[in-house]
């Protein structure tokens, strides 16, 4: 599954990021990761996100003007970096504002889509839809200009559940 290739990379670098892995997350955590029903949560600071191998895209958005370039891990990334299992069927998306869309496993390819944290090089304040944003390439193919694929483009991301 596509899940293996991004796990290979993020488990070679689990050395180097320290991903805390604890009940209460730490102050400066910007991600929540439950890698499996009941699991102790992943917290994700923005340095760890930028331990991991990032992706980098220029592409038009239908909520911003002209073309922005997003950067950050891929989603199948940041999931295997949590230890996310194989067997996840499904994931739920949740946004500062309890926004949340569930997401089947077989929409997250090794590469798309990112969790942008960073915006035309800088980071991105809750105002202008961070500090996180589940991107997708929209202008690389038809695929990714679906109302299915725009409603699970989770911004001010906040945690990730498997279910």
């Amino acid at each position: 599954m596509l899940l293996a290739i991004a796990a290979a990379g993020a488990l070679a670098l689990q050395g180097g990021a320290a991903i805390a892995q604890q009940a209460e997350a730490p102050p400066d955590t910007v991600l929540t990761v439950v890698p499996a029903p009941g699991a102790t949560p992943v917290h994700f600071t923005d340095a760890d996100l930028a331990d991991l191998p990032l992706r980098s895209f220029q592409t038009s958005t239908i909520w911003t003007e002209g073309v922005q370039e997003f950067s950050g891990p891929s989603l199948a990334t940041v999931l295997a970096a949590a230890g996310m299992d194989d067997g996840v069927r499904q994931i739920r998306l949740t946004a500062l504002n309890d926004y949340a869309v569930l997401i089947d496993m077989e929409q997250v390819e090794a590469d798309v889509p990112i969790v942008a944290n960073r915006m035309n090089g800088a980071t991105f304040s809750v105002r202008d839809k961070g500090p996180l944003w589940v991107v997708f390439p929209y202008d690389s193919a038809p695929r990714y200009r679906a109302e299915s694929i725009f409603a699970i483009s989770v911004w001010q991301l906040r945690q990730i559940e498997a279910l």
